[in-house]
């Protein structure tokens, strides 16, 4: 359920399973008054690590980060895992100076959708933890 105070975010993850790896990077956009390009990355299973946290003027400046780390991540091998999710978070959570402590909770939101949605492929990391 969406509310007037939340956020529209979309975001996808990507997979590497390539020798001997198990590891994610989930990355994510968050519109808003101050757009916001996120990603995390880590073993899977796990919380992750926030390897990217900019506040940016406009969404399409979060959205060029992002792609610009995903497109990164592929040539190394990392294969999508989640498709592309619209979701929602409160904007509680989206504040520029506590992004990078909010990531993980913005990223279970992510999870929620993607999994309510149909957008979580059968190599999607699992995401810890009860969105906020």
């Amino acid at each position: 359920m969406t509310s007037s105070d939340d956020v529209l975010g979309f975001g996808w993850e990507l997979h590497d399973d390539s020798r001997g790896s198990d590891k994610f990077y989930r990355l994510m956009v968050i519109t808003g008054l101050t757009p916001l390009a996120l990603g995390l990355h880590g073993s899977r299973g796990q919380e992750g690590q926030v390897g990217l946290a900019e506040t940016c003027s406009t969404a399409e400046e979060a959205l060029k980060k992002v792609v610009t780390k995903s497109r990164e991540k592929e040539r190394k091998g990392y294969e999508a895992s989640r498709e592309f999710t619209v979701f929602y978070v409160p904007s509680s959570l989206t504040g520029t100076a506590s992004a990078r402590d909010n990531a993980r909770a913005i990223a279970r939101h992510f999870g929620q959708y993607s999994a309510q949605t149909g957008t979580e492929l059968a190599k999607a990391s699992r995401i810890p933890g009860p969105a906020r």
